[in-house]
């Protein structure tokens, strides 16, 4: 079978990524940060990446504006997970909109060792 951008499948996901700072984590469970962000904010959220002073998340369905406006409610709700403390500095970093690539795009980049590799310099 030939490797054309026509025999993908492709997924379009409306999310938004967003990073929270100014936190300390400590052994975290992501299910239970993810189950206590998205009863908080009403929508999927998927932890993408942890660090001791930071957490990055995809939320599904909700625009970056609508997530910095509950930016107190959500740091106050995360701040109830063990293992993690939220320190007087803490705030959401980044809050943006994933960016929609098309299948023509990426079809004409060259073939990468990792799968990544392909969304890089887009």
């Amino acid at each position: 079978m030939a490797d054309n951008a026509e025999d993908k499948i492709v997924a379009y996901v409306d999310k938004t990524i967003v990073k929270i700072t100014g936190i300390n984590v400590k052994g975290i469970r992501p299910v239970d940060l993810e189950a206590v962000v998205s009863r908080e904010i009403g929508c999927p959220v998927r932890v993408i990446g942890v660090s001791s002073q930071s957490i990055k998340m995809d939320v599904y369905g909700l625009e970056p504006e609508a997530i910095l406006r509950n930016e107190q409610g959500l740091i106050t709700a995360i701040s109830l997970i063990p293992g993690l403390t939220a320190s007087d500095v803490a705030c959401i970093a980044a809050a943006e909109k994933a960016r929609e690539v098309s299948t023509t795009e990426l079809a004409g980049r060259p073939k990468a060792v990792c799968p990544k590799e392909k969304w890089v310099g887009l």
